[in-house]
């Protein structure tokens, strides 16, 4: 049986992931700082859900140990942890900053490079779960938007010098996800600022969980094998759309010299 280790997996995109890929029959290491008694419980048996700290440097070792004592293997690591702080240049001391990229980055270079032995005999694989802002920056995320970028370089990096050993890493960018389901995300956004989020996306609405979860289990799975290195977008088109597009649609307009409509 197949197994996976799943960070971040207390909640949100994580906690999707690790289900799905318990549902197709693998093995899961769920691991999360906190709340991760929930997943477990939804896991049900036959399972590890491990609780602890991404930044600290002995914990990926500490998590490929147990899951490879448990399973006896270790095929994919789906690094979903993140530090989502947003603030400005102005107001990103240099503890914050170091943070941010400690977990957003350093924790999956730690992960892979704790796990390569396993995934060499495995012929294994790694996802990274990176953003849409790693290539679109916004506004007051400026830490925060600089580790998915960096992110991203890194499955870059990681794919060059480790496919040789049939181990293949990639990343998915997703664009605005319903993290915490449809009823928290309407309570948290107004019905104008959910319609304006809608109107950047071509396909007219944003992201669930168990959207990303297919992803990743696509690129973990046999289906992919000739996939390394690739950045896959999972954002209903937005990244692809004309900024001003989006901004007409926004404002209940026809985009200039478009009879036919925004």
């Amino acid at each position: 049986m197949k197994t996976v280790i799943v960070t971040g997996a207390g909640q949100g995109i994580g906690r999707a992931i690790a289900l799905g890929f318990a549902q197709v029959g693998w093995s899961v290491c769920a691991t999360d700082l906190r709340r991760i008694d929930e997943t477990k419980a939804l896991l049900g048996e036959g399972h590890l859900c491990l609780e602890g700290d991404v930044t600290e440097l002995s914990f990926p070792a500490s998590v490929v140990a147990a899951t490879v004592e448990t399973f006896g293997r270790l095929d994919c690591i789906v690094n979903n942890a993140a530090d989502q702080r947003g603030t400005s240049l102005e107001e990103t001391p240099v503890a914050l900053f170091d943070q941010i990229q400690a977990v957003n980055v350093r924790a999956p270079y730690l992960f892979a490079q704790a796990g390569l032995e396993h995934l060499k005999a495995t012929k294994g694989s790694i996802v990274n779960l990176g953003s849409l802002v790693g290539n679109q920056p916004i506004p007051e995320r400026v830490a925060y938007s600089t580790s998915k970028a960096a992110l991203a370089g890194l499955t870059r990096a990681l794919a060059a010098d480790i496919g040789r050993y049939g181990v293949r890493v990639n990343c998915i960018a997703p664009g605005h996800i319903m993290t915490s389901g449809e009823a928290a995300w309407k309570e948290r956004f107004s019905e104008d600022e959910q319609r304006v989020f809608f109107t950047h996306y071509p396909l007219d609405r944003v992201g669930h969980p168990e959207e990303i979860a297919a992803v990743a289990l696509f690129l973990a799975s046999d289906a992919a094998n000739f996939i390394t290195g690739a950045t896959v977008p999972v954002d209903g088109g937005m990244s692809i759309l004309c900024p001003e597009t989006g901004a007409f649609r926004a404002a209940g307009v026809r985009w200039p010299g478009n009879p036919g409509g925004a």
